[in-house]
C-alpha cells in the first residue's frame, strides 16, 4: 500500500509554519473528514472542497425539551385512546358525557403542547433555513 501512495504522489513538499497556523490546522483537522495532516494540507493546496463538521451544543437542551414534549404528547394520546375505548363500551349517557369532557381536556392539552413545540421549533427553522 505504501508503494501505491508513492506512485500516485511522487513529489514530496516540506514547509514550516508558525505555531498559531499549526494550531489552526489541527483544529481544522479535528473537524474535517481528513485522517491525516498531510491529506488536509493536500486538499487545501489542491483547492478541493473541505467538509467540516460542526457540533452545536446549544441544540442538546432543545432536543431534550423536544423529547420531553414528545413523551408528554404520547402519554396524553394513550390516555385519550383509553377514554375512547371506555366511551364505546359504556351505554350510560351521563358517563359518556363525562368521558367526552375528559377527552376534550386531553385534546386541549395536546394543542397546548403543540403550540409550545411550534414556539420552540420556529427559531430553529429560521436558523437552519437561512439563505
Amino acid at each position: 500500500m505504501q508503494e501505491n501512495k508513492s506512485t500516485n504522489l511522487p513529489r514530496r513538499v516540506e514547509s514550516r509554519i508558525s505555531e498559531t497556523k499549526f494550531q489552526e490546522l489541527l483544529t481544522l483537522l479535528s473537524k474535517s473528514q481528513n485522517q491525516t495532516m498531510s491529506s488536509l494540507v493536500r486538499d487545501i493546496l489542491c483547492k478541493q472542497k473541505l467538509v467540516v463538521t460542526t457540533y452545536d451544543k446549544s441544540l442538546d437542551v432543545i432536543l431534550e425539551k423536544l423529547s420531553l414534549i414528545h413523551q408528554e404528547i404520547n402519554a396524553i394520546g394513550v390516555n385519550a385512546n383509553q377514554v375512547v375505548r371506555v366511551f364505546h363500551k359504556t351505554g350510560d349517557l351521563s358517563k359518556k358525557l363525562a368521558l367526552a369532557k375528559k377527552l376534550a381536556n386531553n385534546l386541549n392539552e395536546i394543542l397546548k403542547k403543540q403550540e409550545s413545540l411550534k414556539n420552540m421549533v420556529s427559531p430553529l427553522l429560521d436558523k437552519w433555513l437561512q439563505k
